[in-house]
């Protein structure tokens, strides 16, 4: 059994998840590894690139795009290690980061999951969210956390016999932190961990264009995620907010047409796609 199984989800992005693999065995001396990646239909070669310069990595073709979550719980389903790490396609591994990562996992009983610090490339820290202002990505020495983002997250094996694996109605925004919530149930805790480095392009693969479909996913996995986790009062209250939010916003975004044409219908049709969201129970 490998100590550590990597699973990267990727779409069309050869030339980072070429540099992120690279860096992946350029980094990590320590600890055994697997690496998986997941294919969500590329048409740039990435799956070439990989069979050509990675032949030890395991690569999942799909014959469409099924989406980050769907592909990553691809992934997680075969892990063959004592810990499996989601890390986003856009990332580039800092020397020794996830042999630090493990070595801490096996130090720390009470970590159920732990995630590095998060750079841009620029070498400046990346947020990483932080609740009523606790910025705990500034931290000096490891952290115990509510949450950290799914762009580099490794979780005990054992952990995710217990909860499962993502959670499938999240399509591809807040899966990492339905995860968190659900790791932090079990009594486990989950850990910043300032000593691990990882730079992270930021969202690249999602940011390149205007993607109707994502950004429209995006409050509907919020909708379902309030409710999930907050209950019907929370979940009504969200939809209101947003019915009355998009409402009152359209009106300006219509206005700013002169200065905004680059997919203005698709944005457009987008809002209103929220808005029926926002109606629907």
């Amino acid at each position: 059994m490998d100590d550590l199984s990597i699973i990267i989800a990727s779409k069309n992005n050869r030339k980072l998840l070429e540099e992120c693999l690279a860096s992946i065995f350029q980094s990590t001396k320590k600890y055994s590894f697997e690496i998986i990646v997941v294919d969500n239909a590329s048409s740039d070669g990435s799956q070439e690139m990989v069979k050509s310069k990675f032949p030890s990595v395991k690569l999942i073709e799909n014959n469409e795009n099924m989406g980050f979550v769907k592909a990553s719980n691809q992934g997680l389903k075969t892990i063959n290690a004592r810990y499996a790490m989601l890390l986003n396609d856009d990332t580039i591994v800092k020397p020794n980061t996830f042999d630090a990562m493990v070595e801490f996992m096996d130090n720390t009983k009470e970590a159920g999951a732990c995630g590095p610090k998060l750079l841009n490339i620029d070498g400046t820290i990346q947020h990483q969210g932080g609740v009523f202002g606790k910025k705990f990505f500034l931290s000096k020495k490891p952290t115990a956390v509510g949450f950290l983002i799914g762009a580099c997250l490794m979780v005990r094996k054992e952990i995710i016999g217990q909860i499962g694996v993502l959670d499938e109605n999240l399509f591809f925004y807040n899966d990492d932190l339905d995860w968190c919530i659900r790791i932090r149930k079990t009594g486990f805790k989950i850990f910043f961990l300032p000593q691990a480095e990882v730079v992270h392009y930021g969202g690249y693969s999602s940011k390149r264009v205007f993607n109707r479909r994502l950004f429209v996913e995006g409050f509907r996995g919020g909708l379902y995620f309030c409710r999930k986790h907050y209950g019907l009062a929370a979940y009504l209250i969200y939809k209101s907010l947003l019915f009355v939010g998009i409402l009152l916003y359209l009106p300006f975004f219509i206005l700013s047409y002169p200065f905004k044409r680059e997919k203005f219908i698709d944005r457009l049709f987008a809002y209103f796609d929220i808005l029926i969201l926002s109606l629907r129970f």
